[in-house]
């Protein structure tokens, strides 16, 4: 089977698998099995191993605070208050990745070339995962305007703007999907460098 015919059927289990879900948390513990395996296929990549850490980190501490919202938030407060909590937090967290996998696709550039890809594809995948929770918060803003002053019957119509509301876990999967297919990609591609590396000597 090619390479990209591996890849493809990947990212169709896994985006299958996170669509499924419907939750973060099972989202995050799918991502972090992604991450797993590329650690445990890399051990004799020092750097990319730490990458990889960091963003295990990363993905643990939002499980961490999806759990806490979960408990204190959800079902506390109405549902424009408690949107602003989850996308506010998810926007946070994944600009934080986002950034991160940017410094360090710079600092691949400069001192493992052969890392740079990984990285670099993240960053852009993080950029995505930005934009669709700035569309989201933005849109759970317009949706709720009456709540913030506006005269209800200036701004219902605007009640029905829930396209990101109702696709946020398809988008979230095909992302999640895109982000294991950047890591899985890369580890092939390693990989096959290391056999053939090993052939030439």
């Amino acid at each position: 089977m090619k390479p990209f015919t591996k890849l493809l059927l990947i990212f169709i289990a896994v985006g299958f698998a996170v669509y499924s879900m419907k939750t973060p948390i099972y989202e995050g513990i799918l991502f972090i099995a992604c991450l797993a395996f590329a650690f445990y296929r890399t051990t004799n990549l020092p750097k990319m191993n730490v990458f990889i850490l960091y963003l295990l980190l990363f993905t643990l501490i939002e499980l961490v605070i999806i759990a806490v919202l979960d408990n204190f938030v959800y079902g506390k407060y109405t549902g424009f208050t408690e949107n602003i909590w989850y996308f506010s937090s998810s926007l946070i967290l994944n600009l934080c990745i986002c950034l991160y996998c940017r410094k360090s696709a710079i600092y691949f550039l400069r001192e493992e070339p052969s890392l740079f890809d990984m990285a670099n594809s993240l960053f852009y995948v993080f950029m995505l995962f930005c934009f669709v929770d700035i569309y989201a918060f933005g849109e759970n803003f317009i949706r709720n305007l009456d709540r913030l002053g506006f005269p209800e019957e200036q701004v219902s119509h605007l009640w029905e703007i829930t396209h990101m509301y109702y696709n946020l876990e398809i988008y979230n999967s095909i992302l999640l999907s895109l982000a294991g297919i950047c890591l899985f990609a890369s580890v092939y591609a390693h990989r096959s460098e290391k056999a053939l590396a090993v052939e030439k000597e």
